[in-house]
């Protein structure tokens, strides 16, 4: 063998020896390694003969690696997944939540912990409202008129879901009327709301009376005596209801049974209850009562002599109203001790009542007029414009809106939710339309005439 052949034979040898020895101890290594239940392997590659160099290409891999070929090595990485967790609390504060028809509603945003990809309402939510498919905020103005109702709510991703449960009513804002009958053609003078019941009282002299308990079925009811009850209100568990004509009033405490009472003097045509107290006021005299329990009356005085119409209570404040027509109204903090105010332009002003803040007057009784008048403390007022010129005899209050009817033999009356902006309604037939109240989520109209015609919204 000549010498370059030996050199040749010689290095070949080397380079085969160098890869087992490397070999050899990488083994060695690995094993130690996974002792340590360490997954990371070292491998050292060379390749050698073909390029005669004698040169050690080695490369260094994380995970599992496989040999391909002449010193090259591929490598199959582990990687880190975050996993997704089910929602784990969905809450909204304030249930159970009543609405107004046809008003939009202030946003409902529950708390949520938790990444949401879907929400959902098990029954649908009342027609108007809507539910964000992945913030789960209820908003939206509902449209139709529904007792309350019990909505699941279910926020989920595909890990799981929360569910939260809210109550939702819808109530009238007197845009929709169905004609009631009353048990008897009467000259139905006055209707109020108190304990489950609503009562209303007959002018010209009566002794019927009539009671219900959804506005919708009424049941004929016998007073203590034959009289021309002219106005009735409920407080302290108690009905109140007053004669016009003498000095004869009743009570009862649920609407069917009823005690006569004797009041000091006559001309009464309205009373309220507030702050413990029933107050009364007359018409043409300076004459206003005062009951703790609608039995015993005392005569208290009004700042002037006028015919005074309503009287109601809000915000620890009596508030009367006078036709004439006049500007004069008064307020009492307790309806004893009263105070002269005015109105801001002389009407016959008819009924005041108080909601949300405010006290509202309309105007008209005796004849036509589009003034109203609202004020938020009982004592500075200010002028607001009815939707038509009528007869305004009634304002009532019911959860978030005021509603007026009219007398004079008409389908008018009006709504607004701030007593100063106020839209135009249609009652279901054209009557006298001489009382209203609101309660057990309904408004409630009287007519006379004489007349059996009543009227629930909705």
């Amino acid at each position: 063998m000549d010498k370059i052949g030996e050199q040749n034979s010689f290095g070949t040898w080397t380079k085969y020896l160098t890869i087992v020895a490397l070999a050899t101890t990488l083994t060695m290594v690995n094993c130690e390694k996974k002792k340590a239940d360490d997954n990371t392997s070292l491998f050292a590659l060379a390749a050698l003969a073909s390029r005669g160099s004698g040169a050690i290409s080695t490369a260094t891999a994380t995970g599992t690696g496989t040999r391909t070929g002449t010193g090259t090595t591929t490598g199959t990485g582990t990687g880190t997944t975050t996993a997704v967790s089910a929602p784990s609390a969905l809450t909204y504060t304030g249930s159970p939540y009543s609405f107004l028809q046809g008003a939009a509603i202030t946003a409902l945003s529950p708390a949520v912990t938790g990444t949401v990809t879907d929400c959902t309402s098990s029954p649908t939510l009342p027609a108007g409202l809507s539910i964000n498919a992945t913030t789960c905020v209820i908003s939206g103005a509902p449209t139709t008129v529904q007792s309350a109702a019990s909505y699941t709510i279910t926020a989920s991703n595909s890990a799981g879901s929360k569910t939260a449960t809210v109550s939702i009513s819808v109530t009238s804002n007197g845009s929709s009327w169905t004609s009631r009958t009353l048990p008897s053609s009467q000259w139905w003078n006055s209707v109020t709301y108190g304990n489950g019941v609503f009562v209303a009282v007959a002018n010209s002299p009566s002794s019927v009376s009539a009671s219900s308990t959804d506005g919708i079925t009424w049941t004929s009811r016998t007073m203590p005596s034959s009289q021309s009850w002219y106005t009735v209100t409920y407080g302290n568990g108690v009905f109140v209801a007053i004669v016009q004509s003498s000095t004869v009033a009743a009570t009862s405490p649920d609407g069917i049974t009823w005690t006569q009472r004797t009041l000091s003097n006559q001309g009464w045509t309205s009373v309220t209850y507030g702050n413990g107290v029933f107050v009364a006021v007359q018409s043409g005299t300076t004459a206003a009562a005062t009951s703790t329990d609608g039995i015993n009356w005392t005569a208290r005085t009004l700042p002037s002599a006028q015919n005074w119409r309503s009287v109601t209570y809000g915000n620890g404040l009596f508030v009367a109203v006078a036709s004439g027509p006049v500007t004069v109204a008064a307020s009492s903090p307790d309806g004893i001790n009263w105070t002269a105010r005015t109105l801001p332009n002389a009407q016959d002003w008819y009924s005041v009542t108080y909601g949300n803040g405010v006290f509202v007057a309309v105007s008209g009784g005796a004849g036509p007029s589009t003034t109203a008048a609202s004020s938020t403390d009982g004592i500075n007022w200010t002028a607001r414009t009815l939707p038509s010129n009528q007869n305004w005899n009634s304002v009532a209050y019911g959860n978030g809106i005021f509603v007026a009817v009219a007398a004079g033999t008409t389908t008018a009356g009006a709504a607004s939710t701030d007593g100063i902006n106020w839209t135009a309604r249609t009652l279901p037939s054209s009557q006298a339309w001489t009382s209203l109240t609101y309660g057990n989520g309904i408004f409630v109209a009287v007519s006379n005439g004489p007349s059996t015609v009543g009227a629930s919204s909705p």
